[in-house]
């Protein structure tokens, strides 16, 4: 991918991935002798033989695995420093390398044919095709946060959603990434019209077709499957495949998706500034502190958890909990309030939950906000790490602050004026025509009419933390809802699944169960028609990545319901339960965003 930011530099957001790599001991590895069966998933996995054969796993959330054939290269990795890219990235599109390297992946070395290259006018991308474990298979790694870095495609870590997938621990697909047209130690890219489209839309799609064609030249074939995995940026990245470029992958997981660019990185973070504010702008300090955030998340938990029935404390469904920041509200004149929120406390609190409302009409600004449970990963985002007890700390330095700032000239055109933080129109619905509207069709991928993506058979998976503290999980659920309304339910069912994870942070990360495999749920589903239902989650031993918990989801808006017996860490002792919550998105000021409309085209055209 990478999701994630470099450290010092303004981007979207930090993604935490799952750092775990033990295998649990009853995992099967999908390993056949002729090629490399797709995972498993969930820990069980059953390897077939023969090309294209599929054989069902037993046990919960398991899928049949699909084995394709280990394809060798036909000429030598030196030879891909001569092709021709210009075809794709247009005159001065180069490659600087091709040489093999061993990348050390689960414990193991696999050898890469690397190629490392520029397509025009800056973007940096790197293919990793396998010298000897290649299963016809090419995932595109999406690029976190305001991307302007290139992430590494032979580690694993860079392979989002994949926790023990034996088939990227083997080494099986041909991945590629890119730094989407620009560094981020370039002050002016965001100014540059065309590093603006390269960056919205046509850095990604452009290394895929870069690397469609050395996978042709290395392998002599084309590959069968092709996929795009990504999260935040990534995520948004994921969407705009699929809404403008439908026969580029076959199976896309796209998570946490930041689709909705122009509103995210104005409103949306600009609120959580001002509302965080002793002066009500950015000139202020900061009012809610780490130490008043982790007071708040142990008042909800205290009032809401474990509604999945297991005494967890987690939210199974944010939406059900009406807690109210007053009732922990210190007692008038108290000397200590290590325990409690002050009523200026309680204040930025409620701010953040509720979000502005337009003050003619009542509409919400925002389709959501940060969510009841979420309150402790807002630390060093909404609220600084340091605590009530320190120095004043200035709203300037807080993350949400650097990434409107960071994103400025890619949202805004000058006309009719360049708005600044403290006057965008938290409370004007115009707001969205006036301003955000110009480059709505450039930087959002919001568009909820995916038909040429599903008629060209494409499957597509959501997946959202519920305790995000970057993107509310609520804007993607209003996308989900926007493609049942545009294209029918039924229709959605056929190839969209979403899946929303209790107690999780932004990507990965929180209190819930972060480490999960949706690669061999969107491989299933592509390769051989297995639509998923549950897939487990995992917790691990931050020090020994050992499994502590497991628990499924379902897809949206089922939760996972404790059996009311056994280890309720274990995930067995879970079934399907109904909906908390189902309750369509109500309209707010953005809800034209979430209709169908025509991408806008910029700068130098992509193939």
């Amino acid at each position: 991918m990478r999701n994630r930011l470099c450290a010092g530099r303004l981007a979207l957001a930090p993604i935490a991935r799952a750092s775990a790599t033990s295998l649990l001991a009853w995992l099967t590895l999908c390993v056949a002798t002729a090629g490399l069966a797709g995972c498993g998933g969930d820990g069980s996995a059953t390897a077939s033989s023969g090309s294209g054969t599929a054989t069902p796993s037993p046990g919960t959330g398991t899928t049949p695995t699909t084995t394709l054939q280990v394809v060798a290269p036909v000429v030598d990795c030196a030879k891909l420093a001569s092709v021709d890219l210009t075809d794709i990235g247009g005159a001065g599109s180069t490659i600087a390398s091709a040489t093999v390297t061993t990348a050390t992946v689960n414990g193991a070395s696999v050898q890469f044919c690397t190629v490392k290259g520029t397509l025009a006018p800056a973007n940096t991308f790197e293919v990793a095709l396998p010298v000897s474990t290649w299963t016809q298979r090419f995932a595109e790694l999406g690029c976190g946060g305001l991307c302007g870095n290139l992430s590494d495609p032979t580690k694993q870590s860079s392979f989002s959603f994949s926790y023990n997938c034996p088939l990227v621990q083997q080494g099986g697909f041909a991945t590629a990434a890119t730094d989407m047209g620009h560094t981020g130690a370039d002050p002016t890219w965001s100014t540059d019209p065309q590093k603006q489209a390269d960056f919205a839309y046509r850095g990604q799609h452009i290394t895929t077709l870069a690397a469609k064609k050395l996978i042709q030249t290395y392998y002599g074939q084309p590959q069968k499957y092709a996929y795009f995995v990504g999260c935040s940026d990534g995520g948004r990245e994921a969407l705009m495949a699929a809404q403008r470029y439908p026969n580029d992958y076959n199976g896309i997981i796209a998570g946490a998706p930041a689709a909705h660019f122009q509103t995210q990185n104005s409103l949306y973070h600009g609120w959580n500034v001002i509302s965080n504010s002793t002066t009500g702008d950015n000139t202020g300090n900061v009012v809610l502190y780490a130490d008043k955030a982790r007071v708040l998340h142990q008042a909800v938990v205290a009032a809401c958890g474990g509604t999945s029935g297991a005494p967890d404390g987690l939210l199974a469904d944010p939406r059900v909990c009406h807690f109210n920041p007053v009732s922990i509200q210190c007692a008038a004149g108290a000397t200590d309030t290590s325990k409690c929120l002050t009523a200026t406390e309680v204040a930025t609190a409620s701010q953040i939950y509720s979000g502005p409302f337009d003050t003619t009409n009542g509409k919400r600004m925002l389709a959501g906000s940060p969510q009841f449970g979420s309150e402790a990963n807002w630390i060093g985002v909404e609220v600084p790490s340091s605590n009530s007890t320190d120095p004043a700390v200035p709203v300037t330095s807080l993350f949400s602050n650097m990434i409107v700032t960071g994103a400025y000239n890619l949202i805004f055109t000058g006309s009719p004026t360049m708005p600044n933080i403290n006057t965008f129109g938290y409370h004007d619905a115009n707001f969205f025509a006036d301003y955000l509207r110009a480059n709505h069709s450039l930087n959002d991928a919001t568009n909820p009419d995916l038909s040429a993506f599903q008629k060209a058979g494409g499957k597509l998976i959501l997946w959202h933390g519920w305790a995000d503290q970057h993107i509310s999980p609520l804007f993607t659920i209003a996308y989900y809802e926007a493609m049942q309304d545009t294209m029918g339910a039924s229709t959605v069912e056929g190839f969209a699944r979403m899946y929303l994870v209790p107690g999780v942070s932004h990507c990965g990360g929180g209190e819930g169960n972060p480490n999960i495999d949706l690669v061999s749920r969107v491989t299933a589903w592509v390769e051989q028609g297995a639509a998923p239902n549950d897939v487990m989650t995992y917790q691990t031993d931050a020090t020994t990545s050992t499994v502590t918990a497991s628990r499924p989801v379902y897809p949206y808006p089922a939760i996972a319901k404790y059996k009311g017996s056994g280890d309720w860490r274990d995930g067995a002792n879970y079934t399907q339960g109904a909906a908390l919550y189902n309750v369509a998105t109500a309209p707010w000021a953005g809800s034209s965003f979430y209709t169908p409309y025509a991408a806008q085209v910029r700068g130098a055209p992509a193939p």
